[in-house]
């Protein structure tokens, strides 16, 4: 219910940038095998090969996939925690661009949101804020031998 009343505010508010050209959520099969849908400042085109290679490894290029054991969530297999803790910085990097009341509006509906159901570009913009040119690759550390993106 708030998920949708936020939503709802979101959706209210004027698009004062370009930076924000999709709703938060995004409903049915979401298969991205391209470049990345964000292509804002913390987009790094040098990295752009091992995102491809890591959202391909985790989920096929599939946004709206959820692990076996149900916990990990969409194209780049983000935790619960992860998840929450990408929203809370989408949130503060949007308030550069898009004000502080839309930043809260969209960062609320993203931490109320399983991340599989985010709008791709949503997604690919939480993999290069977690991302941050490098130094958060560890939270896509191969586990099987010759499974490497780097």
């Amino acid at each position: 219910m708030f998920a949708a009343v936020a939503l709802t505010a979101v959706l209210a508010l004027p698009t004062p940038t370009p930076e924000y050209v999709h709703d938060p959520v995004q409903v049915g099969v979401k298969i991205h095998d391209g470049s990345s849908l964000y292509r804002g400042k913390y987009y790094v085109p040098r990295h752009e090969h091992i995102r491809q290679c890591i959202r391909q490894r985790e989920s096929r290029n599939h946004y709206n996939a959820v692990s076996m054991s149900g916990t990990f969530r969409g194209a780049y297999q983000f935790s619960p925690a992860l998840r929450t803790g990408a929203a809370w910085m989408i949130q503060k990097r949007l308030r550069e661009t898009l004000g502080k009341d839309r930043a809260i509006a969209i960062g609320e509906v993203l931490r109320a949101t399983s991340m599989n159901k985010w709008h791709p570009y949503w997604q690919d913009m939480a993999f290069w804020v977690v991302w941050n040119n490098g130094k958060g690759k560890q939270h896509w550390a191969h586990q099987v031998p010759g499974t490497e993106c780097y």
